[in-house]
């Protein structure tokens, strides 16, 4: 994950251009670094090159809805560690499941209150981050298995060798005092 001077990279997708400048303004007032997308095409092409530390994604889009989009970001090892936040008018709680089933991470229903998107935006990337941490440390203690494993089996080779030793000097000497 990126650590820039902002607090995160959000990818904002959405097709309609005042829903856009709102949620800019809003995200850069709070130091967010944001990417725009108003396709979805447009979007994936985005996370997989920018690889954003969170996508907030429209639903209902022309060509490639939101639920389209983040099937294919959930099915790329690229890009399906991104928590992608869905915003939309749909506020039946089928197209909430439906969202999450996919993989979202969150729901948040137009109108955008820009408190409660943040809100929820840094609740998301702490999760994230966390995770990485954790991902990180689990990685650092496997391969601190692996090392002394080997450790392990050399120590089993040199004490078969030293026994192998004692044994021989123990029947040498057995055969000199006899």
């Amino acid at each position: 994950m990126k650590q820039d001077l902002n607090l995160g990279v959000v990818l904002v997708v959405d097709d309609y251009p005042l829903n856009l400048k709102l949620l800019c303004a809003s995200l850069s007032r709070v130091k967010y670094k944001v990417l725009v997308a108003q396709t979805g095409e447009s979007a994936l092409e985005i996370a997989v090159s920018q690889q954003p530390d969170l996508i907030l994604l429209d639903i209902r889009m022309p060509e490639m809805d939101g639920y389209e989009v983040c099937r294919q970001l959930k099915a790329s090892p690229v890009t399906r560690d991104i928590p992608v936040i869905f915003m939309t008018a749909l506020s039946e709680t089928d197209n909430k499941v439906k969202g999450l089933k996919l993989g979202a991470a969150d729901y948040i229903t137009k109108p955008i209150h820009p408190e409660e998107a943040i809100s929820r935006i840094k609740t998301h990337l702490s999760v994230r981050r966390l995770t990485l941490l954790l991902e990180e440390q689990i990685q650092y203690l496997q391969q601190e298995i692996n090392r002394r494993k080997q450790v392990e089996e050399q120590l089993r080779q040199v004490n078969t060798l030293l026994e192998q030793r004692v044994e021989e000097r123990t029947t040498e000497l057995l055969a000199v005092n006899t």
